[in-house]
């Protein structure tokens, strides 16, 4: 009994931190959610695609332009989608 008892502490301890690192991720995320809105109308537009160009002919100074890419922002997209798929498979297991 008491051994069950340890055991089971054990779990709620661990579920109680990953709760909780979970809960300072989410918040992370949500606080930078009019971030992802703007990267997501940049991304592909006419100004993205104008600097793009520019970037690519060296009109502008070789500066740090992941964003620039086709994949950065893309994979980041993707990474989100299966993000939430991933935490609605979670929110139907814990059913």
């Amino acid at each position: 009994m008491i051994k069950r008892i340890e055991e089971n502490e054990k779990r709620l301890d661990r579920l109680l931190e990953s709760v909780k690192d979970l809960e300072q991720a989410l918040e992370n995320f949500k606080s930078k959610k009019k971030d992802l809105k703007e990267l997501k109308k940049y991304y592909g537009s006419k100004k993205w695609l104008k600097d793009k160009e520019a970037y690519e002919q060296n009109k502008i100074p070789k500066i740090k332009a992941g964003v620039l890419s086709e994949d950065a922002v893309w994979n980041l997209l993707e990474n989100i989608d299966e993000l939430k798929k991933e935490m609605n498979a979670i929110k139907k297991d814990l059913k």
